[in-house]
Formats: C-alpha cells, structure tokens, sequence
C-alpha cells in the first residue's frame, strides 16, 4: 500500500467498488484483509469497517497501518469457517484481493453459511475473483513468471478436491515451493452462492455481487 504498485491497487479497486456498491455506508466485514488495503478502501467510501484474517502477521500489520493512517478499522485472527460475530451483524461482506484460491468449494460453502448468518437480511456480499478455470485451459503447460526471478509451473490438476499443485522456484534464492490453489469459475461461483440463498449479480472487472434473500 505503500509501494507504488499498493497505490495503484488502492486506487483501482476504489474506483471499481465506487461504481458497483449498491449501498456506500453501513458495517462491512472484510474476510481476508491480509494487510488491510481493502478495508481502507471500504472505509474511505463511508463503512465501518471489521478486517478479519486467519494470518496473525497479516493482521499485526494491518492494525500497524491503521494507527500510522488513523483509521478506525479493526482487525482480529479469525477463521471465516466460524465468525464469532452475532446474526444480523453487517451490511456488506466483502472477499476482496481474489482469495477464492485458498477455499475448497466446501469451505465456501461453510463460509457462506456463516456469513448468510452475520449478514443483515437484504445485506450485500461483494466478491473479487477472476476465471481461474479458464486461465488453466488457457496456459498450463507454460511456465509463468510470478515476480522477478520467481517462475511458476504448474504440475498437477486434482479433480477430485478441484485444486491446482504449482511449483514456484526462485532461482536467485535456490528456493522450491510447491503449493494448491483451488480452481474457480463464474458458474461454479454462481452454484455456491445460490444454493446457500443468495442472489447473485456478474459486475466487469472480475466484481460478483450477491444479495441475502
């Protein structure tokens, strides 16, 4: 965020949620904040703004960031599998920054079981996610370049539990790290969500909308 790249990012996903939201105040539950970009974005356009992640480093640096911006945000640990707010908490739950890669489609599911329950009747769930399945189809046999001098392959499809196995290597480092990522696409999306009874909005940008019936 304090990068020029962080502020790019701010500025884009600013921009794109100011143009999409339905409702522009109200409490938001950020799943995920990591380093906490996100919820200052959703506090600038006029939330009260919960940053919850499951990654204590992430969210030390969140709170480090809030202090030095003089935001209101709060931060906590929290799993999203099990929310400890009470029902009909928020108005927004938002799952920004892309981050359906790290869910099983049966951890969504409990997730989204959570979040129907903390979530206001009529309330919004605004999530960030592009095509995954289709970018695969697309180049899975050529090696990527994540980052300067880190190049991603990808090695194995489990269709089964629906994840990708990548191998990414640092060459200036000698590192190897083999990790999953969980394969998503719009349709998969849109199954998830309506089964747990949500109504669900395609938005440009890679934004989906969905409402608490």
């Amino acid at each position: 965020m304090e990068s020029e790249r962080g502020k790019e990012r701010f500025s884009e996903l600013r921009e794109i949620l100011s143009r999409h939201l339905p409702i522009k105040s109200g409490r938001a539950l950020d799943i995920g904040c990591n380093a906490g970009l996100s919820s200052f974005v959703l506090e600038e356009l006029g939330f009260d703004v919960v940053g919850i992640d499951i990654q204590e480093k992430a969210v030390e640096r969140a709170k480090e960031l809030a202090k030095k911006r003089g935001s209101k945000a709060k931060f906590y640990v929290m799993n999203a599998k099990n929310l400890d707010f009470k029902e009909n908490t928020f108005d927004l739950v938002a799952l920004l920054g892309y981050p359906l890669a790290h869910f099983s489609i049966w951890d969504f599911d409990r997730i989204l079981q959570e979040i129907k329950r903390v979530l206001k009747p009529q309330g919004y769930i605004v999530i960030q996610e592009s095509d995954f399945l289709w970018t695969l189809i697309k180049g899975f046999n050529q090696p990527g370049l994540e980052a300067e001098g880190l190049v991603r392959i990808n090695i194995n499809v489990d269709v089964h539990e629906g994840y990708l196995e990548r191998l990414l290597i640092d060459f200036e480092k000698g590192v190897f790290l083999r990790d999953k990522f969980y394969i998503w696409s719009p349709w998969i999306l849109r199954y998830v969500l309506e089964k747990n009874g949500f109504e669900v909005e395609f938005k440009d940008k890679d934004l989906i909308l969905a409402q608490r019936g």
